[in-house]
């Protein structure tokens, strides 16, 4: 194969990418267009109500190194910055070890550990430990030990449900326990939600190549839990062929997963390895997008008869933590009723900058998907869905001639809106290439490697079904919007049809943003203004006091990120505690400088 110069200087192959309009992406985009005359599930089957305020949250967390060999309690409350950030958008109290919690809550919990918790029984500690024997450990063992901390926050919470979100090695923990039906979760109906983010849903393309895992950050020698990311161990132990979903036990929860598209962590190491193997795919620095998509999903295993969300967001695999856009995608996921799914269904390109003798020319369609009511309401203006040719991300497409129209399907969005959301505003922007390596396109040796075709805003409504046009002097394009209501109860409003009261009023503590730059305030969600007087000790993560205020419970307090003395203190985690006379609760935010 013939060598191409890429734009930092590195010989690579001319690798042509693979479409990211995956099956599951075409499926998905076909039934929407359909949409625009019958609305989404007019003839799929009910799907089963949820009240996510009577929804407890767990967050599974991804691989570490040194975890399968780690000593300390596991299936107990973790501590976790990105779901704390999460849980402040929505008002919900997040778990820190309470015996008892509201029905709503958020938890982070922990897998790794060589110590039972006091809520094991002589009969869990059995079966623990004939399935670490089996396997050795590794994700059947950490799928149990997920299982029975969900049934003990069930019982802490008194909630009807649990939503799960996981990040990257614990979406394939979570999958395991799906799949096995591991405490009856799935088959009663206990899982409301699953989100993954950045997940290994159908394994790793590095520990798939044992002598390459090491290079990406992994340890040598390999852990347990990285064999169990392999292909071929997917493939055998979960389901044959590996990135299909197939089985009934999910058509009673509501799917959705979020891959992330920067390749730059640790230098492209991941990339220039599939690179040598000339076998290059987008991905995150970490995981290829492909395997962290809920793609190809049998019908038998969706929920009201539509495939999973799907969300793609320009971060390396570590970095959801810091994107606010990706924080809203969650907290909509999780609480939100109503889906939006939008559609670019053709494109007419006007004016071809390439020379007869370059022809056809290659041009790439990029979107960027914002929400007004998320700004509003949160403050977050990042936007909620990313597809541009960086990573190779957006599809190429191929246009010979001026004027030339081509039908297709291209999903730009597929997630849940708030209720307030009226619209959403799409960025569009069509270039097309001269070089790109990723695309396979070498046409020049100097810059500019690419040339502007136009950009520009539409703006849609999510309120009905409809067709949109986008006009600039270099081309066009068409947009369809279709909609599906879900049977759930409204978020904090309420009850729906068939499901039980909730219970008393949330009282917990709301910190918001989190993290933050500047100001973040901080007050009792449940308690009207005026409900009591409080204090607030704002503590560093010493321990040490830095602030003092005194106000009320209700109205909250706006710390500005300064010490007693108003100076300004330095990023790091900083812990709350604010006292009433109805009681204690306590906190903590991270401050970025």
């Amino acid at each position: 194969m013939v060598g191409v110069v890429a734009m930092d200087g590195r010989s690579r192959p001319p690798h042509r990418i693979g479409s990211i309009e995956t099956p599951r992406a075409r499926a998905a985009c076909a039934a929407a267009a359909m949409i625009v005359v019958v609305l989404l599930g007019a003839i799929a089957p009910a799907a089963r109500a949820q009240d996510p305020n009577r929804t407890a949250t767990i967050f599974v967390g991804g691989f570490a190194s040194d975890g399968a060999s780690r000593h300390g309690i596991f299936g107990v409350d973790g501590s976790e910055a990105l779901l704390d950030s999460i849980a402040a958008l929505v008002g919900a109290p997040v778990a820190h070890g309470e015996a008892t919690l509201p029905p709503d809550a958020a938890a982070d919990m922990v897998y790794y550990g060589d110590t039972a918790p006091s809520y094991y029984t002589a009969a869990d500690l059995t079966e623990l430990s004939q399935v670490t024997a089996q396997w050795g450990g590794g994700v059947p063992r950490y799928a149990l030990i997920v299982a029975k901390y969900a049934r003990e926050l069930l019982r802490r919470t008194g909630a009807k449900q649990v939503s799960i979100v996981s990040g990257s090695f614990g979406s394939e923990i979570v999958r395991w326990m799906i799949e096995k039906d591991l405490a009856t979760l799935a088959s009663s109906g206990a899982i409301a939600r699953w989100l993954s983010v950045e997940g290994l849903i159908a394994g790793n393309w590095a520990a798939s190549r044992n002598h390459l895992a090491q290079l990406i950050g992994l340890v040598d020698p390999l852990p347990i839990d990285v064999s169990h990311m392999n292909y071929d161990w997917v493939s055998a132990n979960i389901h044959s062929p590996r990135d299909e979903v197939d089985s009934p036990l999910y058509a009673s929860i509501l799917l959705g997963s979020i891959a992330s598209t920067d390749d730059s962590y640790e230098n492209e190491a991941l990339t220039d390895l599939m690179v040598s193997e000339q076998a290059w795919q987008p991905n995150d620095g970490l995981q290829a997008v492909a395997d962290a998509q809920l793609d190809r999903v049998t019908a038998r295993s969706e929920y009201a008869g539509l495939p999973p969300t799907l969300g793609l967001l320009r971060n390396t695999h570590l970095d959801i933590q810091y994107n606010r856009g990706g924080w809203a995608d969650v907290a909509t996921f999780l609480t939100q009723r109503r889906r939006v799914t939008i559609v670019m269904t053709g494109a007419t390109i006007k004016n071809l900058s390439e020379p007869f003798y370059l022809l056809p020319s290659e041009v790439v369609l990029e979107s960027r998907v914002r929400s007004p009511a998320v700004a509003a309401r949160w403050g977050i203006d990042a936007p909620l869905n990313v597809r541009e040719k960086e990573g190779g991300v957006a599809p190429m497409r191929k246009f010979s001639s001026a004027g030339e129209h081509q039908s297709f399907s291209e999903l730009l969005y597929d997630g849940m809106v708030l209720p307030e959301e009226t619209a959403l505003d799409l960025d569009l922007h069509a270039e097309e290439i001269d070089y790109d390596w990723r695309y396979g396109v070498v046409e020049t040796a100097t810059k500019p490697y690419y040339d502007e075709l136009g950009s520009g805003t539409l703006s849609v409504s999510t309120l009905a079904p409809g067709t949109y046009t986008f006009d600039t002097p270099g081309w066009s394009c068409t947009v369809a919007v279709s909609t599906h209501d879900y049977p759930f109860a409204p978020f904090d409003q309420g009850p729906a049809t068939g499901v039980d009261p909730p219970g008393p009023a949330r009282v917990a503590l709301a910190i918001a943003p989190n993290p933050h730059v500047g100001d973040v305030r901080i007050r009792v969600a449940g308690l009207a203004a005026g409900a009591a007087p409080a204090t607030l000790d704002v503590h560093d993560i010493s321990g040490r006091l830095v602030r003092h205020m005194v106000g009320d419970a209700g109205e909250g307090f706006l710390w500005d990120g300064r010490g007693e003395h108003g100076a300004p203190l330095p990023a790091g985690v900083y812990l709350y505690r604010l006292v009433t006379p109805h009681g204690t609760w306590s906190g903590r935010s991270v401050l970025i400088r």
